[in-house]
């Protein structure tokens, strides 16, 4: 919905490695990663629209246009 920005859904049973890596302690978790894909913030639990909208508002750069979800 936004140019940039990608959504990806990972199965946490069949990448435990991965979850050990990004210590993922409970589902559903939400990881915010910049263009370099490091992590910049990180969020347990069902997110709500309003914070996924902040989260993205702060990761996007300045002039961004604006956005919807």
């Amino acid at each position: 919905m936004l140019p940039g920005v990608s959504h990806v859904e990972i199965d946490a049973e069949d990448n435990l490695e991965l979850v050990r890596l990004l210590d993922v302690r409970r589902t559903p978790t939400v990881l915010f990663l910049d263009a370099s894909g490091v992590v910049r913030k990180h969020a347990s639990g069902q997110p709500r629209k309003a914070d996924v909208i902040a989260a993205l508002a702060d990761l996007l750069p300045s002039g961004s246009p604006d956005f919807e979800i």
